[in-house]
């Protein structure tokens, strides 16, 4: 299936009649596609739920056609491809605590105290209160950071305990969050300062932003990187930044610090949005194409995808259907199968020699023009002189953040497979599927044809389904 990764605009204008076409494409392709959702999707909802909204449960509904079961998010230290649907996902979500309400720290204290709680232990939290108030900070208020501290920490003075700056932490990130003035005038305070991009910076190419701010920083007397100070800001912690917080600060600070600046024009609008487009934007580095209204958050995505090397492909929505019917695979129309797939290893569609001195073996990869039964991308070619037999392995390779395959995908790429090769002769295709896909058993499955014959099994570095044509050449 084609990984297509939809921001939260594209997904809800769907229901419009102008998006009529588009909403009928993905109607006629959705076996091919997969679109996957994120907590990035459920921040941009959530705003819009309260009982007035009578679109609310249509949007909802929206998102469950498109993703199915289909939910990314990031775990603990790494991505975590799950099978749960959005409506499941709102029901357990759609209560949790706000983040004041997660950091209040004088009702984090007195829960330290109480009985019933797993860890209480009665007059714990005065001891933990007395010994933080005995900490100053180490923050030296002056000239050129009080106006920034005010805004962060209003009741912090030279002098102040840890426990007064811890105070006031919830209800800063709270604003920060969710009042978008108080967002905007934190960015101005940061501009202020002198720590603000040249005016014309929205001009530059997306391939030389990285470059030009590391020039930027350089010349403000910051001896590092961009990605070197986005590093840096993680430096107070004893674990160092997961790929998540690294990427998402990332786009973060390229707001901040005036590159493509949004502007936050609806009284609703605040940091969150800014938040929710980082989180989308690193999301969809997880799939193939990556559809985005906001032209802003296309061009941070391209800007970051191009310096972490990631050629999931950024377009407008009203490019999805060309861009996507260039790539979808018309199975039913595979009359020459082998002439098809022998005039994949083409010389326009070459990407690296594997063969060897020490090896009479030649082997050749070659990027798919499209995705060959909707799913493989990458085939390999392989000679063996001596045996005169050439081996043709379909692959799914993944160049971008993506490490995994759901199960759903090889699930259903093998019904394809099997449908279109036949298994009639299968009488126990049901289980051979479920112990080669969701057990990781080490089964083929074979077809005979004219001068060779056809193997289903899977790749041994990945353990992903793989389609081979094995073919005598005397």
């Amino acid at each position: 299936m084609i990984r297509v990764y939809l921001d939260w605009n594209v997904i809800s204008n769907l229901k419009r009649p102008e998006n009529l076409d588009l909403f009928k494409f993905i109607l006629r392709n959705k076996e091919k596609l997969l679109f996957p959702y994120t907590p990035a999707h459920f921040t941009d909802l959530m705003k819009s739920h309260h009982p007035e909204n009578n679109y609310f449960p249509i949007d909802l509904e929206m998102l469950e056609f498109l993703a199915e079961r289909h939910h990314l998010r990031w775990g603990k230290d790494r991505i975590e491809p799950l099978l749960g649907t959005p409506t499941k996902y709102y029901e357990e979500t759609k209560d949790n605590e706000s983040i004041a309400e997660l950091l209040n720290i004088k009702k984090l204290f007195s829960e330290l105290d109480d009985p019933d709680n797993e860890f209480g232990i009665k007059g714990y939290s005065g001891l933990m209160k007395s010994l933080l108030k005995l900490q100053p900070t180490g923050i030296d208020i002056n000239d050129e950071n009080k106006d920034i501290l005010k805004k962060m920490f209003p009741n912090l003075k030279n002098g102040s305990s840890i426990w007064d700056m811890m105070k006031d932490l919830g209800p800063m990130l709270e604003q920060l969050l969710h009042d978008g003035n108080y967002y905007k005038d934190f960015r101005n305070t940061i501009s202020e300062s002198g720590f603000k991009l040249e005016s014309n910076s929205g001009q530059w190419s997306f391939s030389d932003v990285i470059k030009n701010i590391d020039e930027f920083l350089k010349s403000n007397g910051l001896d590092m990187t961009y990605l070197e100070f986005i590093e840096s800001t993680f430096k107070h912690r004893k674990k160092s930044a997961n790929q998540y917080e690294y990427y998402t600060t990332a786009y973060l600070m390229l707001d901040m610090i005036g590159y493509k600046v949004d502007k936050l024009p609806k009284p609703t609008d605040n940091m969150q949005n800014i938040q929710a487009d980082g989180d989308h934007s690193f999301y969809a580095a997880y799939c193939d194409y990556f559809a985005a209204s906001d032209k802003k958050l296309r061009i941070k995505s391209q800007v970051l995808f191009n310096e972490f090397n990631v050629p999931t492909k950024i377009i407008e929505p009203h490019n999805l259907i060309s861009e996507l019917s260039a790539v979808i695979d018309n199975v039913e129309n595979k009359e020459n199968l082998i002439k098809e797939a022998i005039g994949f290893c083409k010389k326009e569609y070459f990407v690296e020699d594997y063969t060897t001195d020490n090896d009479d073996i030649e082997i050749l990869a070659f990027k798919l023009p499209k995705y060959y039964f909707n799913f493989f991308n990458y085939v390999i070619y392989r000679y063996y002189p001596e045996e005169k037999v050439i081996v043709l392995s379909f692959k799914r390779v993944f160049k971008n953040f993506s490490d995994f395959v759901y199960y759903t995908e090889s699930e259903s790429i093998l019904d394809e497979l099997c449908y279109f090769f036949g298994n009639s002769h299968m009488t126990d295709y049901e289980e051979q599927k479920r112990k080669f896909v969701y057990e990781g058993e080490d089964l083929n499955f074979d077809w005979s044809m004219e001068n060779g014959f056809i193997r289903i099994d899977k790749d041994e570095e990945y353990r992903r389904i793989r389609l081979n044509y094995i073919l005598s050449v005397e």
